[in-house]
């Protein structure tokens, strides 16, 4: 039964810890009981996983009292416990969303896989299981659509038992939806502008004399101390220290506060840039400046950087970007987490970098007094829980702040926060201090006064000469070739002029079309093809091949 179940068990790696363990280790104080309603009962140290009396019955009952909508197929319902797998089976058949059961105990999980044939459950591809709240979330963000529902069920006894790991997978299962809809949220505004920004400045590097790939710097300061610094309002707190100590690091500063940094004569190694637009406005003025620093930026990032007048352009390659994946293939080119912020990708660089110790100024995530920036920036509060950026309304939230107390951030900036958590994990940083005095708790971060810093400032490695670095071109003309033809897929299905999901497998097929079409895409995944939006639908595909080609022969791609 174990390995016919292990052969449907769509999740290798925990495919790979049950393997290691024996039924001896997971039979150790497992036991079962009869109950009045004749079903067996697991038990753990003679502690029942769930009602004594009925336990089908009482899922049942659960299900109905926490399930209060109609479950649709993109849905998800997380089971906390496996028991016996009743919750399982009674989810499975009343419901046909997906399912993720989320058993913290491996030993129960690999007893109950070793006497419950739930094969047929992980066969029909609808179930995932894991042991690891990480995995879970890694799934659910995968899978997860803003607009889907999310439903978390669990055996009543057990949530007790487990009452810590409960409260944990609630908490990160908010967090990882709410992350994953300003993701949407983000995608659907700036989708366009990046792919744009990116043919633009794929035809600006092979024009340009002094861009350089960021990859070839990989390493090259290892011993070295990186400081880190953001546009928070603590960063005022610490400038003349930065000044006093200007020699003991590597500096990477936002392209936010150079403007401050510039007031302040302190001139950053390298500048990081990711905003897909407005740099123009952030940076104007600042061109004499600019000509002191290097330029860290993403390839989708406002082109408008190359004529700042920078000493060095190190171009990043997003691995998350289709477009940029795709022409990395063909380049041969190393490609890197951006982190969807400016400071997370100056994280991403520092790593890669080498440097042994990270440290961050003004990494606050959060308001001090109303004050958002250093630059003195007050939020536009239109009341408790509501501000307008730009000309966008945000909502306010609190986060856990270093200090032990709440504190008030944006729901975007609370989102952000558990993307550098994430990204610290994945980078397995090791030594990464944060100066703020009053900013968000970020986990994987040890926060620190700056005056507490002197033990980390001497640098053990030898300073690299940026000069060593060489240039580069890229090569487009066979990438080029293939981008075409998957349009010409494209263009082939839209002149039957069928709205069906063979439209958007080939749109998707295609990086340039999906990059451009992301927005509608989703929109289309979360309607399930309603017929209304067919004609809009194939009407903006023709509009993203016009824009594209104009693009690509403008930037003279082709």
């Amino acid at each position: 039964m174990f390995s016919r179940n292990l052969e449907f068990l769509n999740n290798l790696a925990l495919k790979s810890r049950l393997e290691r363990i024996t039924l001896e280790e997971s039979s150790k104080n497992m036991s079962y009981c009869m109950t009045p309603s004749n079903d067996y009962l697991l038990m753990k140290d003679d502690v029942p996983f769930d009602d004594i009396n009925n336990p089908r019955e009482a899922i049942k009952e659960t299900l109905r009292a926490t399930i209060k909508n109609p479950m649709g197929n993109n849905d998800i319902i997380i089971t906390f416990g496996i028991g016996l797998c009743y919750m399982l089976d009674e989810v499975y058949n009343t419901y046909p969303s997906k399912i993720i059961v989320y058993e913290p105990d491996i030993n129960v999980l690999h007893f109950v896989l070793n006497n419950v044939d739930i094969s047929e459950h992980l066969a029909s591809g609808r179930v995932f299981i894991t042991d690891n709240l990480d995995e879970l979330m890694k799934k659910l963000s995968e899978i997860y659509i803003t607009k889907d529902k999310v439903e978390v069920v669990y055996l009543k006894n057990y949530a007790i038992v487990k009452s810590p790991e409960l409260m944990a997978l609630t908490q990160k299962v908010y967090e990882t939806c709410r992350s994953k809809i300003v993701d949407v949220n983000t995608i659907t505004k700036y989708s366009k502008k990046w792919l744009l920004n990116t043919l633009r400045n794929i035809n600006l590097i092979n024009n340009n004399s002094s861009v350089f790939k960021l990859s070839d710097l990989k390493n090259k300061f290892s011993g070295q101390t990186a400081l880190i610094i953001a546009a928070g309002p603590s960063l005022n707190e610490n400038l003349e220290k930065i000044k006093a100590n200007r020699d003991k690091f590597v500096i990477f500063a936002v392209n936010k506060v150079l403007r401050v940094l510039s007031a302040n004569g302190i001139v950053p190694d390298f500048t990081v840039c990711l905003d897909a637009s407005s740099i123009n406005s952030t940076l104007t003025g600042l061109e004499e400046f600019c000509a002191k620093t290097n330029c860290i930026m993403d390839i989708k990032s406002d082109s408008v950087l190359f004529s700042k007048n920078f000493k060095r352009m190190f171009m990043s390659f997003s691995k998350n970007d289709m477009v940029v994946k795709k022409l990395a293939d063909y380049n041969k080119l190393e490609c890197y987490e951006s982190g969807g912020t400016a400071t997370a990708l100056a994280l991403v660089a520092a790593v890669k970098l080498g440097f042994s110790k990270i440290i961050f100024t003004g990494l606050d995530m959060a308001f001090q007094n109303e004050v958002i920036y250093s630059t003195g920036e007050v939020m536009n509060k239109v009341s408790d829980t509501q501000m307008i950026v730009g000309k966008t309304q945000k909502k306010i939230v609190k986060v856990k702040s270093v200090t032990g107390d709440l504190v008030y951030t944006r729901e975007d900036y609370a989102a952000f926060i558990q993307h550098f958590e994430t990204l610290i994990k994945d980078l397995e940083c090791k030594e990464i201090y944060n100066t703020t005095s009053f900013g968000a708790a970020i986990e994987g971060m040890k926060n620190v006064s700056f005056d507490e810093l002197p033990l980390f400032f001497s640098s053990t490695g030898t300073p690299f000469i940026l000069g060593e670095a060489k240039t580069f071109k890229l090569e487009i003309e066979e990438w080029a070739k293939e981008e075409l033809m998957l349009i010409n897929n494209v263009i082939s299905v839209l002149s039957k002029g069928v709205f069906s999901p063979a439209l958007v497998s080939t749109i998707v097929k295609s990086p340039l079309m999906y990059q451009y079409m992301q927005a509608d895409i989703l929109k289309v995944l979360q309607s399930n093809f309603e017929s209304g939006y067919a004609d809009e639908f194939i009407e903006k595909a023709k509009a993203a091949i016009k824009v594209i080609v104009e693009n690509l022969q403008k930037n003279r791609l082709i």
